[in-house]
């Protein structure tokens, strides 16, 4: 396990390294959320019962990218690929893999001076 944090990570989508604006990428691992709840036991007993809620198992993966002509043409191309990209996250001792990645949103291109494309991606959990 490494002791530094992952600053500067490499983002890798279809087999391209892509360009990222400095400490704006962000995942999440798709382990879904869990809930506690709680049942009478009888006698005044309770227990409790947890439970998984497999309809959130699905990762994510947010960055922005410079407003370039290139980066926004990438974009759409991830856009029209549906659920078919696949990215990886490494760095700092960190490996993340994902699959079945999707743009869902109609993502926003800002063309201004210090402009970025917000990305998110959803899909299959982190591996």
């Amino acid at each position: 396990m490494s002791d530094v944090a992952v600053v500067n990570p490499t983002v890798v989508i279809n087999n391209i390294a892509i360009p990222v604006r400095p400490n704006s990428v962000k995942f999440r691992e798709g382990k879904g959320e869990q809930s506690m709840r709680v049942q009478s036991a009888g006698g005044g007993n309770t227990e409790t019962v947890f439970s998984n809620n497999v309809e959130s198992n699905m990762s994510g993966l947010m960055f922005e990218m410079i407003n370039t002509a290139a980066n926004i043409e990438l974009a759409r191309g991830w856009k029209t690929n549906g659920n078919t990209n696949a990215a990886t996250v490494t760095g700092a001792g960190l490996s993340r893999s994902f699959n079945g990645m999707a743009i869902l949103n109609d993502f926003e291109v800002d063309l201004s001076s210090d402009g970025v494309i917000p990305i998110e991606m959803t899909g299959d959990p982190a591996a």
